[in-house]
């Protein structure tokens, strides 16, 4: 048998060094071994994968234009109408400015006349309120009638 006492530390360590790098070693070929396997189950033939084609620019001040005349083009529409109208009235103010404008102008004593045949008031009322004649009141009404002022009756 081996004589155990004649061996060193050195020799021991030795000794462990060598089993310790031999199983080191069968470590190593075991993980490798391994490694390979799970490549070969892992990497299924590679499938050709068709390019997805990229989306089209996206222009995004088109869209906003869109968006905003979508949006905009019913109120801008009602602002028109609103306008047509105001223009027309405003046609109207000064057509009839127009003819004050070419009226002779009516003494005063008898203006509040004539705006009393304006309103339709009869010759007798007319007379009545303002302390003139019936007649002078006829004339006041006349003359509301002729200028398209008052009823025609």
């Amino acid at each position: 048998m081996i004589d155990l006492s004649a061996i060193g530390w050195k020799e021991a360590a030795l000794v462990a060094l060598v089993i310790l790098a031999g199983y080191m070693g069968y470590a190593l070929v075991r993980l490798s071994m391994l490694n390979a396997r799970r490549n070969a189950e892992a990497a299924p033939p590679p499938v050709p994968v068709a390019p997805v084609p990229a989306p089209p620019p996206v222009d995004l001040q088109a869209e906003l234009d869109m968006l905003l005349d979508a949006r905009l083009a019913p109120l801008m529409q009602a602002l028109e109408t609103r306008l047509d109208l105001i223009e027309d009235r405003l046609d109207g103010v000064s057509r009839r400015l127009e003819t004050v404008n070419q009226l002779p102008p009516v003494a005063p004593q008898y203006s509040e006349a004539l705006s009393l045949a304006a309103r339709g008031l009869s010759a007798e009322d007319i007379a009545e309120q303002c302390d003139m004649s019936v007649g002078e009141a006829e004339l006041v009404r006349t003359l509301a009638q002729s200028r398209g002022m008052g009823d025609r009756t």
